[in-house]
């Protein structure tokens, strides 16, 4: 019985890696997230995300959570103006149809970050993961901004 040389099994790792690499590459397919920040207010107050959506590709997408290691919990949320009083709420999804570009912004949809731990603070970064309801995810880059957005 042969045993299988070095060359074969590093092909075969190499051949393994980029089929997990063009999967992966495959099922986020024209989905962006651009302009992601997270509004820190002071006292361990709940801390709010925004963010672009772009879907490019050829199908709906469904934004079914969001986490973030800067949060205790991570959750979508809108905002919405009735008879001129602001309520917000949990939002469950949110879609975003072929070619559609979904903005998360003061007063509309926005991630609402409970727990905020000392990773949100002005003029840092914190990694927040937006999940699918296709089962993929895309993990992007916040920065953190003061009260004032700045």
């Amino acid at each position: 019985m042969a045993l299988p040389n070095s060359n074969h099994f590093y092909l075969g790792a190499v051949a393994a890696l980029f089929l997990v690499l063009f999967a992966s590459h495959a099922n986020a397919a024209g989905i962006t997230i651009t302009g992601g920040w997270i509004r820190a207010l002071p006292a361990g107050l709940p801390a709010a995300g925004y963010f672009t959506l772009r879907n490019s590709g050829d199908k709906t997408v469904l934004l079914t959570g969001a986490a973030s290691p800067g949060c205790a919990m991570l959750m979508l949320h809108k905002s919405d103006d009735r008879s001129g009083m602001m309520k917000m709420e949990d939002v469950t999804s949110v879609e975003a149809a072929p070619g559609a570009t979904v903005k998360f912004t003061p007063g509309s949809y926005h991630l609402m970050c409970m727990g905020p731990k000392p990773a949100i603070k002005p003029g840092g970064r914190v990694p927040v993961t937006l999940s699918f309801a296709d089962g993929t995810s895309l993990t992007a880059d916040f920065a953190v901004r003061n009260a004032n957005g700045e």
